[in-house]
């Protein structure tokens, strides 16, 4: 292999590498007739994903390498020395990508922020002036996301010193081996007024029943298509509203829609779902709700790079993916949350909780 062209060769051999996990996954069903992906590798599972990030990151550069390289080779008649220059430079660039993506997924996978959300408004009663919700979701309890990641979660919330915690689904990813222990470290969060829950697509599948019984053993309510009223004291109190919008059990209109027209009158109105869909934001602006909370989307968990884009599979169920959304009076925060569906990792998508407090606009 002459020296001059070993480059060539080893970036298609170890962008080869990562394709190992889908590969051994096929051929093992082809032999065996099934397939048990927790069975393979976690190293090969890691390296598949974070190979996928790296060549959508490295692709983009390529590109622009090889518009520059035109460009000089149409000015100068030096084919020679920008071949040259052009493969050490694409080494760089393989270098630099691969230690980039390396570091900022792990940051994005094991980092948890705080996503700070004033709200303002000039008829709140006085009792909510300073008010802490904290909203978290999908812990997706399972062999990635254990027991002593879930209690550093909790532990941040804590530091938070909420008054009201809301948990907005998909408590474990598959079976019922972790439910009662997230449901135990979920109940170590502590706040005046509780933690309430509504349910995700994960804890359907797991039995939705096995997930409420083991939050209800911890004191947390589990609310399905129903209102639960928190009272802050004889005069103010919270309507939270609760509905079940999952893949395998979408709420009827009606049903939100009558759950909704009779929440009747509160200090603050809350509804919450673990998937987004506008029939439900309609009627939660419709009728006046203050705030609504969802998760699901995991922020797009692995929100590929690609032409200064990012990419992400929620992008083709819903155009609320992470963070907080104005709509009209109403406040719609979706929720990153904790653990992970497919990949076992995160990119530009942290994990992190959201602490909405209530200010009262004096201005007004």
């Amino acid at each position: 292999m002459p020296t001059k062209s070993w480059p060539r060769y080893i970036l298609p051999l170890f962008l080869c590498s990562f394709y190992l996990f889908p590969i051994g996954s096929l051929i093992f069903y082809w032999l065996n007739g099934g397939i048990d992906i927790l069975a393979f590798s976690h190293f090969l599972d890691y390296w598949f994903w974070l190979g996928l990030i790296f060549v959508y990151a490295l692709a983009t550069w390529i590109i622009i390498a090889d518009v520059v390289k035109l460009l000089f080779q149409w000015m100068s008649d030096k084919r020679t020395l920008i071949n040259r220059l052009y493969g050490w430079g694409i080494l760089l660039l393989f270098i630099i990508i691969s230690f980039y993506t390396g570091f900022k997924t792990f940051k994005d996978t094991t980092e948890i922020r705080t996503q700070n959300i004033d709200l303002k408004v000039s008829d709140w009663p006085s009792r909510l002036d300073g008010f802490k919700i904290i909203h978290i979701s999908d812990i997706h309890a399972d062999e990635y996301t254990g027991q002593k990641k879930i209690a550093r979660y909790i532990h941040e919330v804590n530091k938070l010193q909420p008054d009201l915690i809301i948990f907005t689904g998909d408590l474990i990813s598959y079976g019922t081996d972790y439910i009662k222990m997230a449901a135990r470290e979920l109940g170590k969060a502590k706040a005046p007024y509780g933690t309430i829950a509504v349910v995700g697509d994960h804890d359907y599948w797991a039995g939705v029943e096995n997930v409420k019984r083991a939050l209800a053993e911890e004191g947390i309510p589990t609310v399905q298509d129903s209102n639960y009223t928190v009272a802050v004291d004889s005069s103010t109190h919270v309507l939270f509203t609760g509905v079940t919008q999952v893949y395998s059990k979408k709420v009827l209109p009606a049903v939100a829609d009558s759950l909704s027209q009779h929440s009747g009158a509160a200090s603050l109105k809350i509804f919450a779902t673990h998937q987004v869909a506008d029939f439900l934001i309609k009627d939660a602006q419709k009728y006046r709700y203050d705030i609504m909370l969802a998760g699901h989307t995991h922020g797009g968990q692995v929100r590929v790079p690609f032409m200064g884009m990012n990419f992400s599979p929620s992008n083709l169920e819903t155009d609320f993916i992470s963070g907080i959304f104005h709509l009209r009076k109403l406040v719609l925060n979706v929720n990153n949350g904790l653990g992970f569906t497919l990949a076992p990792i995160r990119y530009d998508a942290p994990p992190n909780i959201s602490v909405i407090r209530l200010t009262a606009n004096r201005d007004s």
